[in-house]
C-alpha cells in the first residue's frame, strides 16, 4: 500500500506578533496619563501650614494606612470624615496626588519626610493628637526577656539624652550622619534575633544605598551590640508585622507602632523610644509644578539612578523569576504526578486529589501563603522566599492536573482502543498517542498560566519576600514618586511575561503541528514516492 502525503507548500509559516512596539506604546500612554502627577512633584522646602482648617475636612475621606490606629485619631477628632486603607504611606500619597482622598494621615516625623520632596503639601493646623512609638515582642518566656532587656535599654539611652540626639539624626537633613552599624558583624554571644520592620517608613525604616536603615533599625542594632545578640533583618509589609511577631516567626519588630490595650492582648510592648503628634496632609493647589518633561528626567534619575536603585529593581526581577520558575518547574511536575497517580487509581486517591484541589484553588493565594508562613511552617526555619515557591507549586500543580485531565478527555477514546489492539501497552498508549494529542488542548492554558503566576506572586512580600513589588513600594518609599516606580515595575512584569510565554511557544512546536516548519513536519517522511 502506498501512503500519499500531501503538503501545501504554500502556507504561510507561523508567526508571531512581538510584545515590544505594545510594551513601548504601553509605556508612553501610562507616562503621558500620568504626567498631571509628575507636573506636581518638586522639591520641598520644609513644614508649610494649608489655610485648610481640621474641621474643613467634615465629610471628606482622608487616607490611612492598613494597620495603624489613625482611624482612631480621626474618628475623635473629625467625626464626620470618612476613612480610605492603603497598604503603605506612598499609596496614600498617591491617591492624594489623584485626588481619590482629600487628605491623608500620618506621623508628624514621615510627614516632614514627605514635604522636604513635594512643595505641594501642607499640614493641617491642628493635630489630632499623640502617640508613643513602641518595639513589641512576642508573648512567650524569650518576648519577655527581650521586651524586659529593651525596656532598660530605652530607659538608660532616655535618661542620659542619647535617645534624643539619635533621634534628631535620623529627622535632620545631614545623611552623612544616618548611618548604621553592620549589623552581620555583630557578635551573637547569646544567640541570634530577628528583627521585622516595614522598610518603607521614613525616617524610621528605610533603605538608603540598598541598606536598611533608619531610626528603629538602628536601636534594634544598638540594642543587640549592648546584650550581645546577633541580628536577622526581616522586610515585611506593615500588616503583616503583627502576625509576624505573634506567631513567634520574629523576635521583635517596630515600624512606628503604638501600643494599645488590644495590641497588648497579643504582644508585649517596650516603653515609647519617641512621642509623635498625629497630623493630616492635603494638597496645596497654589503651587506650580515643573515642566513635563524636567519632571519624568528627575523621576527616572530618582527611580533608578540615584542611590542605584536599579539595583533594587535587579534584585526584585531575580527572586520573582526564581519564584517563578522554580513554580513552574515543580508544579508541572506535580501536578503531572498527581494526575498518573489518579489515571488509574481508585475512589480514594480520586477523592483525596480532588479534595486538595479544591482547597488549594478555593482559597486566595495571599490567604495560602500567609497559612502557609505563620501557621503551617510557623516553627519551621524557611526563607519567605521558599515559602513561596510552596505556595505558588501547590497552585501551579492544581491547575496542571485540570488542564491535563481536560486535555485527555478531548482525545477520542477510539485511538486509545485502537492503540491496545495493535499491540500497545498502556504506557506506550498514554505516552505515544493520547498524552501528545492532549498536549495541544492544554498548552494555552498552560501559557495563560505561567502569566497568571508571574502577575501573582506580586503579593509575597506579605511573606517577607522582596520581589520586584516590594522593590517598586520600597523605591516609591524613598522618591515619594506618586506612578513613575509603579509604571517601571509594570512595564518590568509585561517583558517577563513575554520572555516567559516566548519560551513556552518554542517547547509547544513540537507538539502542535500548525506551529512546525514544514520541514519538521515531514522529518521522517519521504515525499518522492
Amino acid at each position: 500500500m502506498e501512503v500519499v502525503t500531501k503538503v501545501n507548500r504554500n502556507r504561510k509559516p507561523y508567526t508571531k506578533m512581538r510584545p515590544v512596539s505594545a510594551i513601548i506604546t504601553l509605556m508612553l500612554v501610562l507616562i503621558f496619563s500620568c504626567s498631571f502627577v509628575f507636573a506636581a512633584d518638586s522639591t520641598g522646602s520644609g513644614e508649610k501650614i494649608s489655610s485648610i482648617k481640621t474641621d474643613d475636612l467634615n465629610g471628606k475621606t482622608i487616607g490611612i494606612q492598613t494597620g495603624s490606629i489613625f482611624d482612631k485619631y480621626i474618628a475623635e477628632a473629625i467625626p464626620g470624615a470618612k476613612v480610605a486603607y492603603f497598604s503603605t504611606f506612598t499609596d496614600e500619597l498617591n491617591a492624594l496626588k489623584a485626588r481619590k482622598v482629600d487628605g491623608i494621615c500620618s506621623t508628624e516625623t514621615t510627614m516632614h519626610e514627605l514635604m522636604k520632596q513635594h512643595d505641594d503639601i501642607a499640614l493641617t493646623e491642628e493635630p489630632l493628637g499623640e502617640l508613643g512609638t513602641c518595639f513589641l515582642f512576642p508573648k512567650n518566656d524569650k518576648g519577655k526577656v527581650l521586651v524586659d532587656q529593651m525596656d532598660e535599654f530605652l530607659t538608660g539611652l532616655d535618661e542620659s539624652g542619647e535617645l534624643a540626639r539619635i533621634h534628631d539624626v535620623w529627622t535632620g537633613n545631614d545623611d552623612s550622619l544616618k548611618v548604621v552599624d553592620d549589623y552581620k558583624s555583630l557578635p551573637a554571644d547569646n544567640g541570634t534575633i530577628t528583627f521585622v520592620t516595614e522598610g518603607t517608613f521614613p525616617p524610621y525604616d528605610y533603605y538608603a544605598d540598598n541598606k536598611l536603615v533608619g531610626y528603629e533599625v538602628d536601636l534594634a542594632i544598638r540594642f543587640c551590640k549592648e546584650y550581645g545578640y546577633g541580628l536577622e533583618l526581616v522586610d515585611m509589609n506593615f500588616d503583616a508585622l503583627m502576625p509576624a511577631i505573634q506567631s513567634g516567626k520574629c523576635d521583635f519588630g517596630a515600624s512606628g507602632i503604638a501600643a494599645t490595650d488590644e495590641r497588648r492582648e497579643k504582644a508585649y510592648f517596650s516603653v515609647p523610644d519617641y512621642y509623635e503628634r498625629i497630623r493630616v496632609a492635603v494638597l496645596d493647589d497654589s503651587v506650580a509644578g515643573a515642566s513635563f518633561i524636567d519632571s519624568v528626567k528627575s523621576s527616572f534619575n530618582k527611580t533608578f539612578i540615584q542611590e542605584d536603585r536599579y539595583k533594587l529593581f535587579g534584585k526584585g526581577i531575580m527572586t520573582t523569576i526564581m519564584i517563578t520558575v522554580c513554580s513552574v518547574i515543580l508544579g508541572t511536575l506535580l501536578g503531572f504526578l498527581v494526575y498518573l497517580w489518579c489515571r488509574k487509581g481508585g475512589p480514594v486517591a480520586n477523592k483525596v486529589t480532588s479534595f486538595c484541589v479544591w482547597l488549594v484553588q478555593g482559597l486566595p493565594v495571599i490567604v495560602l501563603l500567609m497559612l502557609l508562613y505563620y501557621v503551617i511552617l510557623g516553627k519551621v526555619s524557611i526563607s519567605g522566599m521558599w515559602v513561596s515557591v510552596i505556595g505558588f507549586t501547590l497552585v501551579f500543580a492544581a491547575a496542571v492536573y485540570g488542564m491535563i485531565l481536560a486535555g485527555v478527555r478531548a482525545v477520542d477514546e477510539g485511538q486509545t482502543e485502537a492503540s491496545y489492539a495493535l499491540g500497545f501497552t498502556d504506557r506506550q498508549t498514554f505516552f505515544g498517542i493520547v498524552l501528545p494529542q492532549a498536549a495541544r488542548h492544554f498548552m494555552p492554558m498552560y501559557k495563560a498560566e505561567i502569566v497568571s503566576l508571574i502577575k501573582a506572586t506580586a503579593v509575597v512580600g506579605y511573606i517577607a519576600v522582596q520581589d520586584l513589588t516590594k522593590m517598586g513600594d520600597i523605591v516609591r518609599s524613598r522618591t515619594y514618586e506618586a506612578f513613575f516606580p509603579l509604571i517601571a515595575v509594570a512595564i518590568i512584569y509585561f517583558l517577563l511575561a513575554a520572555v516567559l510565554k516566548f519560551i513556552v511557544d518554542r517547547l509547544t512546536i513540537s507538539v502542535d503541528p500548525e506551529k512546525r516548519s514544514e520541514a519538521q513536519i515531514l522529518k521522517g517522511v519521504n515525499t518522492y514516492e
